[in-house]
């Protein structure tokens, strides 16, 4: 917070296998400790632990818990992530983010009425993933598609190695030294 972080992104725990409600006493005791929003970051082929729909529901009730990041590919456990947090639906308190973090998932997302995405492809290409919500936003479905679609090729090398270094060998062969 003194460096000036907004919110804090948080992964499960990894490597070794934890119930649910040990991911539940987990995201309890961080957000106890900080005094800072918490996004909640779901991404299982990293760490082994997946967060389940229930889950990010009853987390989704600690205030400083503010959204949930889901980079798990599966399209129904993040469909499941907005409908168990809508406050329109659910008898949730406050609001509740959806993002995805799979890149290949946002128009589909915000058209679940999830809110956006972490993308790595916008390190990439900032302008066409910013394009994608705003061409959401502004009605434009068809739009959006296209630029959602533009990314494939791109996301099609992740085929060859770890997408991290993939994305960071093309940010820097676009000049940036990272």
């Amino acid at each position: 917070k003194e460096l000036g972080a907004d919110v804090l992104s948080i992964i499960t725990p990894s490597f070794a296998a934890a119930s649910q409600e040990e991911l539940i006493r987990h995201y309890e005791t961080v957000a106890n400790t900080v005094d800072m929003p918490i996004l909640l970051y779901n991404i299982p082929a990293r760490t082994g632990n997946a967060l389940t729909p229930a889950t990010v529901q009853k987390l989704s009730q600690v205030s400083n818990i503010i959204g949930v990041k889901d980079s798990s590919g599966n399209f129904d456990n993040m469909k499941q992530y907005i409908e168990l947090t809508d406050p329109e639906t659910f008898s949730g308190e406050k609001p509740f983010t959806v993002l995805s973090g799979n890149d290949s998932l946002i128009l589909w997302t915000l058209l679940a009425g999830g809110k956006g995405a972490i993308a790595a492809c916008a390190n990439v290409f900032p302008h066409t993933m910013v394009s994608i919500y705003e061409k959401f936003a502004a009605g434009d479905i068809e739009g959006a598609r296209k630029a959602q679609d533009s990314i494939r090729p791109f996301r099609d090398t992740f085929k060859f190695g770890n997408p991290n270094t993939i994305v960071k060998l093309a940010v820097k062969e676009l000049g940036y030294p990272v």
